[in-house]
């Protein structure tokens, strides 16, 4: 089991979330009949695999832009 009496009082993103949490790493909601995966991240529906590659792409660009400044 995961020990989250350390972490702090906020938002875990995909990266921080413990591996042992059963839901989605988007919307945290329950996996149906058919499991998504991006990057080896379980996601539960197309939607989220959506969501998930827009927040991967809006992020490189971002720390493309951190880089060049």
């Amino acid at each position: 089991m995961c020990d989250t009496s350390q972490l702090p009082e906020r938002r875990l993103s995909e990266s921080e979330r413990c591996p042992s949490i059963k839901g989605c790493a988007v919307c945290g909601g329950k996996f149906g009949l058919i499991r998504y995966y991006s990057w080896r991240t379980a996601l539960c529906s197309k939607k989220c695999v959506d969501r998930f590659r827009t927040r991967r792409e809006r992020d490189r660009r971002w720390l493309f832009r951190a880089q060049v400044a």
